[in-house]
């Protein structure tokens, strides 16, 4: 799991000498490390490199194919692309839930930040999907 991401050559450092963006490495190897049947993570990828970003993400389809369920939030509206279905809160309401294909099928651009952009007139306008 360390060298998942990236940290094995870090293994004897104390985490207390870790800077932020090695501790949430951290954190994300102790999430994944007992292959759990429902994984939940919260912005597993903020602070991290692109390069080490892709890599976690293959990781994330392989854990996926093992049987792991995994339920992300974030905020990284082209990790939403990742995933297979997506629920897209705004305001503090559920304005959108399907398959990414089919969300991004609603949108002109391909981009789910136009999903909220519509949903911010339809709210506007008072209706809501």
């Amino acid at each position: 799991m360390l060298a998942l991401v990236d940290l094995k050559e870090h293994r004897k450092k104390l985490v207390k000498n870790f800077s932020g963006g090695m501790k949430k490495r951290l954190s994300l190897a102790a999430a994944i490390l007992h292959h759990p049947e429902v994984l939940f993570l919260d912005e597993p990828t903020v602070g991290i490199d692109p390069v080490l970003r892709r890599t976690i993400w293959e990781q994330f389809q392989a854990i996926k194919k093992s049987g792991t369920t995994i339920i992300v939030s974030t905020h990284v509206m082209d990790e939403v692309t990742e995933c297979d279905k997506a629920a897209l809160i705004y305001n503090g309401s559920l304005i959108q839930y399907d398959t990414v294909k089919n969300l991004l099928n609603k949108t002109e651009s391909g981009r789910v930040e136009e999903l909220f952009f519509i949903a911010s007139k339809e709210l506007e306008g008072g209706a809501v999907r």
